[in-house]
C-alpha cells in the first residue's frame, strides 16, 4: 500500500468515526454525554482534514490550521455559553459542555504544534 493511499484510509476511517460520533450525539442527545461524543466528532473531523492536508502537500497546512481554530473557537464559544445557560438546572450538563470546550481548545492547540513545522515561505498553492 502506498503511502498516500495509507493516508487518504486513515482520513477516511476518521470521517467514519466523526460520522457515527454524530450519529450517536444525534440519538443520545438530552443526555450530558452526548455533547462529549458531539466534541469528539469534531475532533476526529480535524484530524481527518489535517491528514488530508499532508498527502495533498504541505502548503495547505496552513489554510488547515486557520479554518480548525475557526471551527474549534465558534463551538467553544457556544458551548460555554451552553454551559452558562444550563448551569442552575442541569448542572451535569453545563459540565460535559465546558469539558468539551476545554477538548476543543487542546485540539487547536494540537493543530498548531502538528502543523507549526511548516514553513509559509514555502507555501506553493495553486488555485
Amino acid at each position: 500500500m502506498s503511502i498516500v493511499s495509507r493516508k487518504l484510509f486513515g482520513s477516511s476511517v476518521l470521517i467514519l468515526l466523526s460520522v457515527g460520533l454524530a450519529a450517536a450525539f444525534l440519538v443520545l442527545w438530552p443526555k450530558p454525554v452526548s455533547v462529549v461524543l458531539a466534541g469528539i466528532s469534531l475532533l476526529c473531523g480535524f484530524a481527518a482534514l489535517l491528514v488530508f492536508c499532508r498527502a495533498a502537500g504541505r502548503g495547505y497546512a496552513l489554510l488547515v490550521r486557520r479554518a480548525i481554530f475557526l471551527a474549534s473557537g465558534s463551538f467553544g464559544l457556544a458551548l460555554v455559553g451552553l454551559a452558562w445557560k444550563y448551569r442552575q438546572s442541569a448542572p451535569t450538563f453545563s459540565s460535559a459542555s465546558l469539558f468539551t470546550a476545554a477538548m476543543l481548545s487542546l485540539g487547536a492547540v494540537a493543530t498548531f504544534l502538528i502543523t507549526r513545522s511548516f514553513d509559509p515561505r514555502k507555501i506553493n498553492l495553486k488555485s
